[in-house]
């Protein structure tokens, strides 16, 4: 089978399809398939190289002239294949396949109107009451052309239910597959703890990176930042006033990722939506114990007080508590922990939530 593997974001970003890109084009590979991937990069950004050809548009140029290079390049490149799989890029994948039948899948992560309007400061409200909400005319736009887009896809994947719920709200008719993400299992233990905490994210507000500097401050926790994005230069004065003890690690390679995530003691994922956090995966892989956000997509993977603990979002001393609670506890860390590594290997085995995935491509 021959694909084209298409995203808005790749490696050494950080986010989910960047990191799932690589691991679905290895895995076709490995089963004897062709791979060819369409991205975006920023002007400065290195290329990367890969066993298969990755083509690259500049991200930072006038997005209508963005648009039409990505999607007559896509246009081009899906005439050689069986497939095309996009993680991103729906617009421009669904416009560059108008004239072309082809099998289809669009992995959708989340609702790109509410990040945009979140991340340019246009809401406050989170995933749900967003889509809830009366949207501008701008927005309904948007809406409207990502609606439009998904429909020209033979089959959507999703990481959630809830957001397979939202995406039927949105009036996308084409079926809507739930496949969870999936991690590779670490066997490799490191009692060497450097770190008290761990985030792994893009910087965008709606992760909420302040309130666990906020935290870091006030329990005195050593963290570690990992990841890039707009609130960056925000983030880094907050932890200077604060005097919290914060080290921004900037973006990683994965395997530098898992090698930070070794060294600490609990990640921390306070965001206001998750799909399904790959990062979060990954330090249940390696067995760390996790505080997260009390929102579906990641309430559906920790439960509390069993791989974990859950606490509301804005309550800044329920954050603050379960911090020190761990922290004041190797028992519960060792038991959590271990926990988290056995859902992780029951639930979200890397290469069957893969296959699954492969399997869609080839039979629609």
């Amino acid at each position: 089978m021959k694909a084209l593997l298409i995203s808005g974001i790749y490696r050494p970003e950080i986010g989910g399809p960047a990191t799932y890109l690589p691991k679905l084009a290895t895995q076709l590979l490995d089963q004897g398939g062709q791979v060819e991937v369409i991205t975006l990069k920023d002007s400065k950004a290195d290329s990367v190289i890969e066993p298969w050809k990755v083509n690259y548009l500049i991200r930072n140029q006038n997005i209508l002239s963005r648009i039409m290079k990505t999607s007559l390049l896509i246009a081009k490149k899906a005439k050689m294949v069986d497939t095309v799989f996009a993680n991103g890029l729906f617009q421009e994948t669904a416009i560059g396949l108008l004239l072309l039948k082809k099998k289809s899948v669009a992995k959708v992560v989340g609702d790109p109107v509410w990040e945009r309007a979140r991340n340019n400061g246009r809401t406050n409200l989170n995933i749900i009451d967003f889509n809830n909400s009366k949207l501008s005319i701008n927005q309904r736009l948007q809406r409207l052309f990502i609606r439009w887009s998904l429909n020209r896809f033979s089959v959507i994947t999703c990481p959630s239910l809830e957001l397979k719920s939202i995406i039927n709200n949105w009036g996308v008719s084409k079926p809507i597959e739930f496949v969870p993400n999936g991690v590779i299992i670490s066997e490799s233990e490191n009692n060497n703890k450097y770190y008290d905490l761990v985030s792994v994210s893009r910087l965008v507000n709606w992760k909420n990176i302040d309130k666990l500097i906020r935290a870091s401050a006030k329990t005195k926790s050593r963290l570690a930042v990992v990841g890039s994005g707009p609130e960056e230069i925000a983030l880094k004065k907050l932890a200077k006033e604060l005097n919290a003890p914060v080290e921004f690690l900037g973006q990683l390679e994965e395997e530098d990722v898992k090698k930070v995530l070794a060294r600490s003691r609990i990640f921390a994922l306070l965001s206001d939506y998750e799909g399904l956090s790959f990062a979060l995966l990954q330090a249940m892989a390696c067995g760390i114990t996790s505080v997260v956000s009390d929102v579906k997509g990641n309430s559906d993977v920790i439960r509390n007080e069993v791989e974990g603990l859950v606490v509301n979002i804005n309550n800044q001393i329920e954050i603050e508590s379960a911090i020190k609670k761990l922290l004041g506890s190797t028992e519960l860390l060792a038991k959590y922990g271990e926990a988290a590594k056995l859902k992780v290997k029951n639930e979200y085995e890397q290469k069957n939530q893969i296959n699954k995935v492969i399997h869609l491509m080839r039979a629609n």
